[in-house]
């Protein structure tokens, strides 16, 4: 049974004196709620403030990890000093450290064309829309009526199966969200996997997020560090849940006071 982070201080008991974090946190779900048009979603003062004293504190290194493109996540985070991860990791940009993967640039074209096929295919549907990210392509189905979602999916899959073939893309599932990606055995657990490795010196893993994008991470962090989804879900391999932003927020103030009260002992 996973148990709730705020709740249980067991989380807290893994933080040893002195331990450097590589905090990596969603942002669709986890640091912001979820809503029907992404562009609307607004980091809160507040939580932004925390992750800027988490940021400043010189022992924890924050990445955040989205499916958002990356100039769309460093945008909406605003903070200089941390790490971001775009497109579900394909693109990643930290003040020591740069990545792309060469498959994202390879399948550009694919995406493209199979953003504009799409966008022809739901086109008589009211509520779907096309959210192009450069190197990946989400088709948005929260707003669409019930009785047309079946539609929806059947035009997705229908434009998927044109690119089967070639293996360039691959198909991704959020929270009424399909999308394609370039077929690159790469994902966010893969991504914080390279962002811990290129760190100078060891790091506990801290991961938060709430999507089925985010379990790649859990599985692969699980073990090396401390899991959290947002959200309680009994088919999650996080180790620990947070009910929702507010928890989130507080979670994250409890790091902080740990980190102060470890400085404490230090001295």
């Amino acid at each position: 049974m996973k148990h709730s982070c705020i709740l249980k201080d067991t989380v807290f008991k893994k933080i040893n004196p002195g331990q450097k974090i590589a905090l990596f946190l969603d942002f669709d779900g986890t640091l912001v709620p979820i809503q029907k048009d992404p562009s609307r979603c607004v980091l809160a003062e507040g939580m932004k403030e925390q992750l800027k004293s988490l940021a400043d504190s010189g022992r924890i290194y924050i990445a955040i990890l989205s499916g958002r493109s990356l100039p769309d996540i460093k945008r909406r985070i605003g903070i200089r000093n941390i790490c971001y991860a775009g497109n579900h990791g394909l693109v990643i940009s930290g003040s020591d450290m740069t990545y792309v993967h060469p498959k994202a640039l390879s399948a550009k074209p694919s995406i493209d064309k199979a953003a504009r096929m799409l966008s022809k295919e739901i086109a008589g549907i009211e509520g779907a829309w096309i959210e192009r990210k450069k190197f990946t392509a989400s088709l948005h189905y929260r707003s669409v009526r019930k009785e047309d979602i079946p539609s929806v999916k059947k035009a997705f899959y229908k434009v998927a199966s044109e690119f089967s073939g070639d293996r360039m893309l691959a198909v991704i599932k959020g929270k009424k969200v399909l999308e394609l990606a370039p077929d690159a055995s790469w994902n966010k657990g893969s991504a914080a996997l390279w962002i811990l490795h290129n760190l100078k010196g060891k790091y506990l893993p801290v991961y938060i997020g709430d999507d089925w994008t985010d379990e790649t991470a859990f599985r692969v962090l699980n073990k090396k560090g401390i899991t959290i989804r947002v959200g309680k879900s009994a088919k999650t391999a996080a180790n620990y849940y947070l009910k929702n932003q507010r928890e989130v927020s507080e979670f994250l103030e409890r790091v902080s006071e740990t980190r102060l009260y470890e400085k404490e002992l230090i001295v």
